[in-house]
């Protein structure tokens, strides 16, 4: 331990004899390194942001099936099967998981909603709006009137809908749908809001109802319903969290399944794949040219020291201590650059983790993979990135002073001394 540190030490005060050039040098190096921790944590984030966009606004970051229910959607194919489950029982079991924050039940249904004007084909999803404004966003896109209060037969239209219905807040819409039983409901219902998602697909065709208006409406009993959809503390532990949550409702039966966002939205994973791709070419990148920098500088400081090395073989120094003598130099040299570059990226990383800058007005949102994507500069707080790029400058100068060292080791002595 005593030897290393000799070395250690000998490399610190070797970097003191050209200041110049060891302070230009780990200052790139520093840079490099902000970089790659800020560049990473930005990709990161948007990577997070992205899979939130695709699960929070409607999908949800996990949902409980009955597996017979996709892809027919058959209204009889309820969680639990034909005799449904106690509703509030089952959200309750499925929010005392740890990494569950809220659980919200779903109703589905297709049908003809008609104004005095015309008539549209529909989509009905009936929510309890509390519970559902605590796992997913789209109510928050109110931009007229409130939602449906229980009982009161009321709904909310999509923004397109309502515009094609040439309908309003406080106007009576007529909605008819296949029941569950056969016969075909319909009813008269107030509209009590406008929501905009953002979706065309969803505001030109969603029609959102109070849970227990549908299920009268479709001839449901209380304990059908079509779905619990959850929102998970953390989306990337969505898996982890469904395993668990489906292992405490497995005494529902075969009519209860728990899918993670991992599955029924494959193509998030995809692209959270695309985003650990391009953060490991970021990397890459720039500890590429980090290396060329360190050689560079070894290279040099090398050739000026050849007589001081022919020197010391001279008097017995070993090739060995000779190696230790340059690694010990380039390491000092990322350490030093390790150190400064913490202290520049600590500002932009707290700066873009608490106060992300929010690009959605300059850029809008944009609809990709069907999410409505808005472009917000966020780092994603984590310490696996610094330190995963701390070890690889301090790697990466050390393993780019190798080449230099050997150089240091073949310089023949006779004619280092002779000035050849």
């Amino acid at each position: 331990m005593k030897l290393r540190g000799y070395w250690l030490r000998v490399g610190w005060r070797n970097l003191g004899r050209h200041r110049r050039r060891s302070v230009i040098t780990a200052l790139a190096l520093a840079w490099g390194f902000a970089a790659v921790v800020v560049l990473n944590g930005m990709m990161e984030g948007m990577g997070t942001d992205f899979i939130r966009s695709g699960t929070d606004l409607m999908a949800g970051q996990i949902r409980i099936q009955n597996p017979a229910y996709e892809p027919e959607r058959e209204l009889w194919d309820a969680v639990g099967g034909d005799g449904g489950v106690d509703v509030r029982a089952l959200l309750e079991r499925v929010e005392g998981d740890p990494g569950v924050l809220a659980a919200a039940p779903r109703v589905y249904g297709a049908g003809i909603v008609a104004s005095d004007e015309t008539s549209r084909g529909t989509m009905l999803m009936g929510v309890l709006p509390e519970r559902e404004a605590a796992v997913t966003h789209f109510l928050d896109g109110l931009v007229e009137g409130t939602t449906p209060e229980p009982g009161a037969y009321e709904v909310v239209l999509g923004e397109e809908l309502a515009r094609q219905l040439r309908t309003g807040v406080g106007d009576v819409v007529v909605l008819v749908s296949p029941a569950a039983d056969g016969s075909l409901g319909n009813e008269l219902f107030t509209v009590s809001g406008i929501v905009r998602t953002g979706i065309p697909e969803v505001d030109a065709s969603q029609v959102i109802l109070e849970l227990d208006d549908l299920q009268f409406l479709l001839a449901l009993a209380p304990g059908d319903v079509h779905e619990v959809v959850a929102a998970a503390a953390d989306p990337w532990d969505a898996p982890a969290v469904s395993e668990r949550v489906g292992g405490d409702l497995a005494d529902l039966g075969p009519a209860v399944e728990v899918v993670p966002w991992t599955e029924f939205r494959p193509e998030l994973v995809e692209f959270a794949s695309l985003v650990r791709g391009a953060n490991w070419i970021i990397l890459l990148v720039i500890f590429l040219m980090a290396a060329f920098g360190v050689a560079n500088t070894m290279l040099m400081g090398t050739f000026e020291r050849r007589r001081e090395f022919a020197v010391v073989k001279a008097l017995g120094m070993r090739p060995g201590q000779v190696v230790l003598t340059v690694v010990g130099e380039a390491l000092a040299l990322g350490a030093l650059a390790v150190a400064a570059g913490a202290v520049l990226a600590t500002p932009f990383v707290l700066w873009l983790t608490h106060y992300p800058l929010d690009l959605t007005p300059v850029a809008g949102e944009q609809m990709f993979m069907e999410t409505l994507f808005r472009f917000v500069l966020r780092v994603e707080h984590s310490w696996d990135v610094p330190l995963r790029s701390a070890a690889a400058l301090v790697v990466t100068a050390v393993a780019a002073a190798l080449y230099p060292a050997y150089r240091a080791v073949r310089t023949p002595a006779a004619e280092a001394l002779a000035g050849r």
